[in-house]
């Protein structure tokens, strides 16, 4: 569930049956979805439904083009596909994408979810281009360990304040148990440039969201820097793939995988601007890759764009 579950749960209801153009609108808003819309207790519908459709445009505005064209049919935002039932939008939609009609529900869904994120920081009368955390990410290095007794993820983000800020907040994701249960409690600490205040797990979905606090307050327009450490608990599954997937364009980025020497994988190829909902497919790339003597194997990037993943994905050894 996404950190502001009263939203996503908003969301979800207002892009069923006929989306905004539901008769009724005015009733059927929620209380974040009012307070974020500036809908006042006298607004009619007429209003209400041109309020309630310049913020979802807003949230969908910085969305990568596939999950933009998803956000616009979920609502039923755009004249000419003002269909009566998500289902039938839905199915626009995988006509559109050339996707299963399934597949293209999960792209509504992740649509959605990316835009509960970018109302992160809004407030009522706060929807200018300036709202937000309140910081980018200018690079960020990635190192995962797969050869240490359990999974040990570090991450370094180099980060450019947008208005001045004392904390951030970072989110990690991890499959979820065969039984669904937690295995144990991640280790997340930083080894420079924050002190972690608050860890959240999300059980729903096996995610995590992250408080850090900085050491002293990141004035606009400043960059600063800070390393995070994450160890996983014995017996957590992880990906067969390691990715960043920013959420704002990012200058450059790197990341490097150690692997087991004892349990090389049989395969490594590079994950290059591979949409998010595509890094789990397992098909291998065309770009192969080969660890190194130590059992590492590292990429590089430049130019990364918002919701698109970047790193590497691999086959274990049989």
């Amino acid at each position: 569930m996404p950190d502001d579950a009263g939203l996503y749960e908003e969301l979800m209801d207002l892009r069923n049956r006929r989306g905004v153009e539901r008769p009724g609108i005015a009733g059927d808003i929620g209380p974040r979805l009012r307070s974020l819309s500036e809908i006042s207790a006298t607004d009619k519908d007429p209003r209400v439904r041109q309020k309630v459709i310049t913020l979802l445009e807003r949230l969908i505005a910085d969305l990568p083009p596939d999950l933009q064209q998803a956000g616009r049919l979920a609502f039923a935002i755009e004249r000419e596909h003002r269909y009566p039932t998500l289902r039938e939008r839905v199915e626009t939609l995988a006509g559109l994408q050339n996707r299963a009609p399934r597949t293209a529900r999960r792209v509504m869904d992740s649509a959605l979810r990316a835009m509960v994120t970018a109302a992160e920081g809004f407030s009522s009368g706060a929807l200018e281009p300036s709202a937000g955390p309140g910081w980018r990410v200018a690079s960020l290095t990635a190192l995962f360990r797969l050869d240490t007794p359990t999974p040990e993820l570090y991450e370094m983000r180099r980060i450019v304040a947008t208005h001045d800020i004392e904390e951030v907040t970072v989110r990690l994701g991890l499959p979820e148990t065969p039984d669904g249960r937690v295995r144990g409690e991640l280790v997340i600490d930083t080894l420079f440039g924050a002190r972690v205040t608050k860890v959240e797990h999300q059980s729903e979905r096996n995610h995590y969201r992250v408080v850090l606090s900085l050491p002293r307050k990141i004035e606009t327009d400043r960059e600063h820097e800070f390393w995070l450490r994450v160890v996983l608990p014995p017996g957590q599954p992880t990906w067969n793939h390691y990715a960043i997937v920013p959420l704002n364009p990012c200058e450059s980025g790197s990341v490097r995988v150690r692997f087991h020497p004892d349990r090389p994988p049989a395969e490594v190829w590079q994950l290059d601007e591979v949409p998010y909902l595509d890094l789990n497919d397992g098909a291998a790339g065309s770009q192969a890759l080969q660890p190194d003597g130590n059992g590492d194997v590292i990429c590089r990037f430049n130019r990364l764009r918002e919701g698109y993943g970047y790193g590497m994905a691999w086959k274990p050894e049989s």
